[in-house]
């Protein structure tokens, strides 16, 4: 890339950081003479800069000439997010399993299900099972309930009242209410728990996993049997929430 070239994208980068630091104090976008005033450069540079960043769609302009970071350069910062995790989580988990001693999952959520996308096994010849690649009802799981914390009490209510019904657990959610109620309890406390609610003799812990944005990304859940972790869940909590503290740190950090 030529001198000229590394110049250019340095000046769209200003543009870019401009409108960013402007959408973290106020909801309002910024026009073509404060963008100007902002990065010190001539109103009509800008304003062509501008133009190619909307046809891109890296900035939004709406009908009153007022620019916004776009749609696409936020789902280019969520995959670069999701690639950036899924360096630095393995690391993380490995550690969490080997302290706990226990099954460590990485889940995302995908609709009304949770995805499995990651796990590390312990020491345990009887250990929850490994779910990488498998759907997982939301509403019974505890990774489900860390995943959905910024939700509220009526978007909850309908998410329970949508999904189909499962089995679960003898402890599992059997109505929107008591859903709700587990769903906030859990987001107060930070931390989301379950006992023989996704299946009979299964306990989890979970906690989300926060980007730099503060949205929720993935959670992090241990699982084992009941009569092994029930005695162990306040270690199981402080070294849950001590990993997404980590990886939402992470997620914050440029990459090294």
């Amino acid at each position: 890339m030529s001198e000229a070239q590394v110049t250019s994208a340095g000046r769209l980068i200003a543009v870019l950081d401009a409108l960013s630091a402007h959408a973290s104090g106020s909801s309002a976008g910024m026009t073509v003479g404060e963008l100007a005033r902002a990065v010190d450069r001539d109103h009509s540079v800008i304003s062509r800069q501008l133009k190619s960043l909307v046809e891109l769609g890296l900035v939004d302009k709406d009908e009153q000439n007022l620019h916004r970071l776009g749609w696409r350069l936020y789902a280019l910062a969520a995959r670069a997010g999701d690639q950036r995790l899924l360096q630095v989580a393995p690391r993380v988990m490995r550690t969490l399993a080997t302290r706990l001693n226990e099954r460590v999952h990485l889940s995302l959520r995908r609709n009304g299900s949770v995805l499995t996308i990651m796990t590390e096994g312990s020491e345990h010849t009887l250990q929850a099972a490994s779910w990488v690649g498998r759907l997982a009802p939301i509403v019974t799981s505890s990774s489900g309930r860390a995943l959905l914390f910024d939700h509220s009490p009526e978007e909850l209510a309908d998410l329970f009242d949508s999904t189909p019904a499962v089995a679960g657990g003898p402890n599992a959610s059997r109505t929107a209410e008591e859903f709700v109620r587990r769903v906030l309890a859990a987001r107060d406390a930070g931390y989301a728990q379950v006992v023989d609610e996704f299946e009979h003799g299964l306990s989890a812990v979970a906690a989300p996993i926060r980007d730099g944005a503060g949205r929720i990304v993935a959670a992090i859940n241990v699982s084992a049997p009941s009569f092994r972790l029930e005695g162990r869940m306040d270690e199981a909590v402080q070294q849950i929430l001590a990993a997404t503290k980590y990886l939402g740190k992470a997620l914050e950090a440029p990459p090294s």
